[in-house]
């Protein structure tokens, strides 16, 4: 490969090239690495340099340490040069030569920042615009799950990418930045045998040296480095048919799966579900899927989720297997995040944001997606009030002060990771599902496709995409409400005053940004909202809409004479909290049982809201909590219930008079006919209330299937690990321990780091930590596993003594993409006296722990609001509680 691309290059020569005025004109002084360190670009490449094409040769045989590659980079340059900035993280390069007017030269490389930025330094001005970079380099397999790193399973050894977000640079050097898109041409020689994967289709294969084979792909439409695929290893290849042309696409695709030896067979379910999900996605897009073939790889290890490299998505094992236990919520998730990232081959591999302040771009379309286009496929499946839930789940974040915006301003590579949190993709895809729903489907997902077809193998920031949706769809307005909710952080709170004459009802709506007992948010926050009320008078039901771009706004109830029930968040489409007059919270807390689910949901919310800010009473609020068990929506219980956690998480050792009042109004109620909600209320019931039959039977049920005799759903992995690691004793870790090497699953290797911090003596809780420092549990779960043991307060000092006496052995078990969030592990003691101890462990920091400083003052944040919170609620609670 590298031969033939030497040779090219010599062709040019030789047909006259060589003959024209050189390129290479005044030599240049070489310029020492701390005056570069000085002008390094900290984020963003100077736009000077892009690249057009690449060519890349690599020897990956995941049985060795370490790994070599060769690269061609075709470089656009926008003016004369000494140099060029690009990207390589811990590549040992060996050669690098730059070609302009048929004349090469020997370049220099500096790595010059630790995030991998680097400069190519010429020995003379370069005054072309065009030139060939070409390096030689050879690295190691990173050994945290990040770039390039290989893992063993099962005797055998795998390699694969990950690349996202600015890992790519860990094994390829190039340009690393989403924007700077170009076509690939690869070959990648591995041993014979294995299986090479890449963004294309297989176009040949030879032999190279003894026992290796190189395998040349396709080249590739323009594609980001983040999306590149490379995994080698002996998998199992599942074939299925081909995607079959539509109306949209005219070329069959091809579908296939790989998962490592032995597990080929669980990728059954996803790969049913592709075909009819494409062609949803298809549909509603206009648009054909845009590459040539679709692989579906579960990899023996993966740090995130999942992760949308161009047409060979890849999956960590957990979210996309699925074997004989797994229970309904697993499969639910399964769908969800398969089809996000087909989602994102359109939103982020084909239209790309040119940078990562814009990443909502790609992320919250891909998770507004999931509800979308599963509502297509199972109308029945509830998959909106998922959307719901989800949104929520983000407000507790946005609910912080120093929280970040969803398109935050990034300067530093150091902060890229950050942007990948609850805020991009939770309350992004609400803010969309609330757009979608207000302005109508017909208007904002037909300017998708056509927004898709204009930018298509390009990029595209936040301010064309407003442009575009408002030329797109008619409506200019969609795109003020996009900038309105994605440039300024927080979460709104709408007021509702309902205000009845006698013969007619208005409401009058307020805005302000919702502030926690604790916090110092500033009052006030202006954004335009879709708000629409639901409401209930008599017989009457109806909606009021208004779009609420001032402080205040009343608006006129038609068809009401005086609303005896108002939900100021009709089918909970809206990104914000409400809040009532005391008597409408106690009218719908009196007819809670009717709300629409949807409603329910947000409602729950918003009263869990108001008691946190302090604006609700103790009673009002568990009487709402009590009526919200009884509503005949599994959803909804299951959110309620979740609900209930959080209260006896606040009310601690003293929540048993709590755990009894939730026992009685369960007991008021039928068990749900929905398998998802009935399996989280036995585990609510055994793990949070203890109850005793509940308990016994959970228990019972865990040490069979423990011990290989029975059955267990992975819907109640956790629930009854944590009961049976506290019931059980030493006999039961080591149960628990064993099962994981027999079981071989990932689902319940996660549920058992995410158990095993329920131990019972501090013996086997040091025995939990020693799986951490001594490799004894898959990297992928270890943070899981310290965060289990912080959460249990019989074991959070030891724990926590233990893990930052030796805090650099612990973050080198810890994937890369993790560490910056170590910080997060010290929210489980809900005390800001914590604070300064923190402050002190990450003083020094390290390269490591990159980007630490988000997740460092959110934590401190939510300290200082925990404890508040935790002391309002018993103050406001326990003696409600105590009343006879």
């Amino acid at each position: 490969m590298r031969f033939l691309m030497v040779a090219i290059a010599a062709g040019v020569c030789l047909l006259g090239a060589c003959a024209q005025r050189s390129a290479w004109t005044v030599p240049v002084q070489p310029v020492d690495e701390a005056a570069l360190a000085r002008v390094a670009p900290a984020g963003r490449l100077p736009a000077m340099a892009r690249p057009k094409a690449y060519r890349v040769a690599l020897d990956l045989d995941p049985r060795e340490t370490h790994f070599s590659g060769y690269v061609e980079i075709d470089v656009e340059l926008a003016a004369a040069t000494n140099g060029i900035w690009l990207h390589g993280d811990d590549l040992d390069v060996s050669r690098v030569t730059a070609t302009a007017g048929g004349e090469t030269v020997e370049a220099s490389w500096a790595e010059v920042l630790d995030t991998g930025v680097v400069w190519v330094g010429f020995p003379r001005r370069l005054q072309a615009h065009r030139v060939t970079l070409a390096i030689d380099y050879t690295a190691a397999f990173d050994t945290g799950l990040a770039g390039l790193f290989r893992v063993e399973s099962q005797g055998n050894w795998y390699a694969l990418a990950k690349s996202e977000s600015i890992q790519a640079r860990r094994f390829l050097p190039g340009f690393d930045e989403p924007g700077l898109k170009a076509p690939f041409e690869v070959a990648i020689t591995v041993p014979e045998g294995m299986h090479a994967i890449a963004n294309t289709p297989e176009v040949s294969r030879a032999p190279a040296q003894p026992g290796f084979e190189t395998i040349t792909f396709a080249p590739t439409r323009p594609l980001s480095t983040y999306l590149l695929s490379t995994a080698v290893g002996n998998f199992d290849k599942v074939d299925r048919a081909p995607l079959p042309p539509n109306d949209v696409r005219r070329t069959e695709i091809p579908l296939t799966g790989y998962a490592r030896a032995g597990k080929g067979e669980e990728l059954a379910f996803a790969l049913d579900l592709t075909p009819e999900m494409m062609r949803v996605f298809e549909e509603m897009l206009g648009q054909p899927y845009p590459y040539e073939k679709l692989d579906i790889i579960a990899a023996p290890q993966w740090p995130s989720g999942a992760t949308e490299l161009a047409a060979a998505i890849t999956y960590r094992e957990g979210r996309i297997l699925v074997g004989p236990n797994t229970g309904p919520s697993l499969l639910r998730s399964v769908k969800e995040i398969h089809a996000h990232e087909i989602a994102h081959m359109w939103f982020g591999n084909l239209v790309t944001p040119p940078w990562w302040d814009d990443l909502w771009l790609k992320e919250a379309f891909a998770t507004w997606s999931e509800t979308v286009v599963l509502e297509i496929m199972e109308p029945q499946g509830n998959h909106d009030l998922a959307a719901v839930v989800d949104g929520i789940r983000a407000m507790s974040l946005d609910s912080l002060q120093g929280v970040r915006a969803v398109a935050e301003p990034i300067s530093r590579n150091e902060d890229v990771r950050n942007a990948y949190d609850a805020i991009t993709y939770s309350k992004g895809q609400s803010v969309i599902r609330m757009i979608d729903t207000y302005f109508g489907p017909d208007v904002l997902r037909p300017a998708l496709g056509r927004y898709i077809a204009q930018y298509a193998d390009g990029e595209a920031d936040s301010a064309r995409f407003y442009s575009a949706i408002g030329k797109a769809s008619g409506q200019r307005a969609i795109g003020t409400v996009f900038e309105s909710f994605v440039t300024q952080p927080g979460v709104p709170l709408v007021s509702a005053q309902p205000i009845c004459s006698g013969t007619s009802a208005k409401i009058e709506f307020s805005q302000t940004r919702y502030r926690p007992i604790g916090s110092e948010i500033a009052p006030g926050g202006l954004w335009n909202i879709p708000v629409c009320a639901a409401w209930k008078d008599g017989a009457n039901t109806g909606e009021v809409c208004t779009l609420l771009s001032a402080p205040q706004r009343t608006v006129d109830v038609r068809g009401a004479i005086c609303p005896e029930v108002v939900v100021p968040n009709a089918k909970g489409a809206g990104y914000y909290r409400f809040d009532l007059p005391a008597e409408y919270w106690r009218a719908l807390t009196d007819d809670f049982a009717a709300l629409e689910p949807r409603e329910a949901l947000v409602s729950i919310d918003s009263a869990q809201a108001a008691f946190n800010a302090g604006s609700m009473g103790g009673a009002e609020y568990l009487g709402l909590l009590e009526a919200s068990l009884a509503h005949p929506h599994g959803t909804v219980l299951i959110f309620a219930l979740n609900a209930w956690d959080a209260l006896l998480a606040q009310l601690g050792e003293e929540a048993e008079p709590a755990k009894a009042r939730a026992s009685v109004a369960l007991a008021r109620r039928d068990d749900p006919s929905e398998l998802e909600a009935g399996m989280r209320l036995r585990g609510f019931r055994a793990a949070s209330l203890h109850e005793p039959e509940a308990r016994a039977a959970l228990v019972a049920e865990a040490d069979a299937f423990l011990s290989g005799t029975g059955e267990l759903s992975s819907d109640l992995y956790t629930y009854a690990l944590r009961a049976a690691l506290e019931e059980g004793g030493t006999a039961m870790f080591d149960k628990v321990l064993a099962a994981i090497t027999r079981l071989d699953d990932a689902v319940f290797l996660q549920a058992a780091a995410d158990s095993l911090g329920s131990a019972a003596s501090p013996e086997d809780a040091a025995r939990a930590l020693d799986l951490i420092y001594e490799g004894g549990i898959s990297q992928q779960v270890t943070f899981s596993l310290a965060q289990s043991l912080m959460n249990n307060p019989a074991h959070r000092d030891r724990t926590w003594a233990r893990l930052t006496g030796d805090f650099p052995g612990f973050t080198a078990r810890v994937p890369s993409q993790l560490r910056r969030n170590t910080p997060r592990l010290a929210r489980a003691f809900c005390d800001p006296a914590v604070i300064p101890d923190l402050e002190a462990l990450f003083a020094a920091g390290s390269r490591d722990l990159a980007g630490h400083e988000r997740a460092l003052g959110e934590t401190k944040e939510y300290l200082t609001l925990c404890a508040a919170q935790r002391e309002n609620a018993r103050a406001m609670i326990l003696p409600v509680l105590a009343r006879p």
